[in-house]
């Protein structure tokens, strides 16, 4: 497996710059910031390493959310998802050490395919997610959350289901996929799947990430739901081609 050191110090500015940068997309969307992260990191040491890395920086990402949205947040429906999901996400996470690369890339770009569907199939039949419905919707995410970053995508039509609106729907979800990273690095970390320094190279992408969410956090605010909307979609078409990629060419 590629080591930290086997990186030159201008891969590691470049890391650093696309943190950032991401992390301002992170706080306008509340949702692509860590997925266009993970494809920036795995175009750099593939996603293998990627996935746990972003794990532990997301820890700092979220968490300065959840701080930015404290008073936006549901915390009920936050308790709810995560009853259903911890125990899903840390066997999704425990599968992921198992699988190759390649079948890894392909499982990200599957998910945000069915991300599209799942959307607007709750948007056309104005879903109203009730506490049996978002209990299995929170199972099947743990799942795809323990293998996948970003998977925000597919919780995020039954969290709006439950009539939040965008400020609501980003600081519950940075609550929720906050306790969810952790979980998956405890998983990792448990597991030995990498070193020591890579978790430390997680630590300084989530760090950096943390002023980029505060600017994110400005825009999202004078954006209006369907420009939320629509920007997340553009990302989404993009993310599908790239991972897709990654599974048969780039791996």
């Amino acid at each position: 497996m590629l080591e930290l050191l086997d990186l030159s110090v201008s891969t590691l500015g470049l890391i650093v710059v696309f943190a950032f940068l991401t992390g301002i997309l992170h706080g306008a969307t509340g949702v692509a910031g860590g997925v266009v992260m993970t494809a920036v990191l795995a175009w750099f040491v593939g996603i293998k390493i990627a996935v746990p890395v972003m794990s532990c920086a997301l820890i700092f990402s979220h968490a300065s959310r959840m701080a930015m949205h404290w008073h936006d947040t549901d915390r009920k429906i936050a308790a709810q998802v995560l009853l259903f999901g911890i125990p899903t996400i840390a066997l999704g996470a425990y599968i992921f050490t198992m699988v190759d690369a390649a079948v890894a890339a392909l499982v990200f770009a599957g998910v945000l395919i069915l991300s599209f569907p799942v959307k607007y199939w709750a948007k056309r039949k104005a879903l109203k997610t009730g506490p049996k419905i978002l209990a299995f919707a929170s199972s099947v995410w743990g799942v795809i959350a323990g293998n996948v970053t970003g998977p925000g995508f597919f919780l995020a039509p039954f969290l709006l289901g439950t009539g939040m609106n965008r400020l609501t729907f980003v600081g519950t979800l940075a609550t929720i996929t906050l306790v969810m990273n952790i979980t998956k690095t405890v998983v990792f970390g448990a597991t030995a799947y990498i070193g020591l320094e890579w978790f430390m190279l997680g630590v300084v992408i989530g760090l950096v990430k943390i002023p980029g969410n505060w600017v994110g956090k400005q825009i999202l605010r004078r954006m209006d739901d369907q420009d939320h909307s629509r920007l997340i979609d553009i990302l989404t078409v993009l993310m599908i081609i790239y991972f897709f990629y990654l599974g048969l060419f780039g791996q």
